[in-house]
């Protein structure tokens, strides 16, 4: 006997000892496989997440990722379709999350001109920010951005200018071309962010030292909030 999703009964005529299952329970057997998650795809996103912030599109191969998380070779075209298709779901992936918390940022209590300076300081501070070094080999070459990629840039840019037009509307920022001016107050962040060299090697500004971090976030934090804002007391 055995039971089905339901909880009724039913007779086996079991199959594991030679005798036939009958079709109510290979409908539910078939269910339990079904609702069995697969290691696979995680493994292999993983994987592939871990090789693409170190190598380009190009220079990873389909045997490098399946042989790492352990998969056969036909792993990636089975579960992903393509090895750009898992790129692409490796991106979506990293950064989903920062997309949520951009959107996050922007439902917070506050005047717009503090949710941009949180959103400022999290993007200079987050341990969390997706792979840098893969998102700056993609904005160096001229092929199309990945479609996740674009997706998300726009999609945080949206953010940004939203908070822009509340702040135009209340008085607080001054008036501008809301694109034009999200492009400006996110540029600034990301490109210390991503490419935390510049101000290492260049200006001799030490990145990874905590007092030195919370100076230059400060700093960015304030010279964005004055650029954007209509007060006299933002901008002195």
């Amino acid at each position: 006997m055995y039971r089905d999703p339901k909880g009724e009964e039913r007779g086996t005529g079991a199959g594991r000892n030679g005798q036939t299952l009958d079709a109510q329970q290979q409908v539910y057997y078939s269910y339990i496989r079904m609702k069995k998650p697969d290691p696979v795809p995680e493994r292999l996103l993983a994987v592939a997440a871990e090789l693409f912030a170190r190598e380009s599109f190009d220079a990873v191969s389909v045997r490098q990722i399946t042989s790492r998380a352990k998969a056969n070779l036909g792993a990636i075209t089975y579960h992903f379709g393509s090895k750009e298709a898992l790129y692409h779901a490796v991106i979506d992936r990293i950064g989903s999350p920062l997309a949520e918390r951009f959107v996050d940022a922007a439902a917070h209590k506050g005047t717009p001109l503090e949710r941009i300076a949180l959103i400022v300081t999290f993007v200079l501070t987050d341990p969390g920010l997706p792979a840098p070094e893969m998102m700056l080999r993609e904005l160096a070459t001229d092929r199309p951005l990945p479609p996740p990629l674009m997706h998300l840039m726009q999609r945080n840019i949206a953010v940004m200018m939203g908070l822009i037009r509340e702040g135009q509307q209340d008085g607080s920022i001054r008036d501008g071309d809301p694109a034009l001016l999200a492009l400006s107050v996110m540029a600034q962040p990301f490109l210390l962010r991503m490419a935390s060299r510049i101000p290492r090697d260049i200006a001799g500004v030490d990145y990874e030292n905590p007092a030195t971090q919370r100076k230059l976030v400060k700093h960015v934090v304030t010279t964005i909030t004055r650029s954007l804002a209509t007060n006299p007391e933002h901008r002195s």
